[in-house]
């Protein structure tokens, strides 16, 4: 068997502790505790907490303990409750009817917006490069080497058609 602290699984601990687990199981937990101190360990803490939850008894409700629960629950009732409180029916019918005259007004300057104006779209414009003197000096020598160069190509290189 794994050591379940070094596998960090403490569920079969957790079970064993509890009394959860079958006798095959059980007696292998067993065999690794006399061997192991860390899980012997934790195994007993647990086996402890069990012992001490199953010998605690709750104390007993009292016979009025659910009218002094909702009396208290009354008491702190929310500030939203205790102020519309004197006004509950006038609440009950106006907050639904103002909700409604609120999205009739909405409704009606949405539909009434003027409509927006179509927006041209921007034109596109070139772009200019500065280019140090030497660059251009260079840009311009190829270009005019470029020129001589189709001047010295036959006339139907290039315009051969099939």
């Amino acid at each position: 068997m794994k050591c379940p602290m070094e596998t960090r699984e403490n569920g079969r601990l957790l079970d064993y502790a509890s009394g959860k687990l079958d006798a095959v199981s059980s007696a292998q937990v067993e065999e690794h505790l006399q061997v192991c101190p860390a899980c012997r360990e934790f195994a007993g803490g647990q086996q402890l907490v069990w012992q001490a939850l199953d010998a605690w008894e709750p104390t007993p409700a009292s016979m009025d303990f659910d009218r002094r629960l909702y009396q208290a629950i009354e008491q702190q009732a929310s500030w939203w409750v205790r102020l519309t409180r004197p006004f509950n029916p006038l609440f009950r019918h106006a907050v639904p009817i103002a909700a409604a005259a609120g999205v009739v007004i909405m409704a009606g300057l949405l539909m009434n917006r003027p409509p927006a104006k179509p927006t041209l779209a921007p034109q596109e414009s070139a772009q200019v490069e500065t280019l140090p003197p030497d660059q251009l000096q260079h840009a311009l020598d190829d270009m005019e080497m470029l020129r001589e160069f189709n001047h010295l190509l036959p006339p139907d290189h290039g315009d051969s058609k099939m």
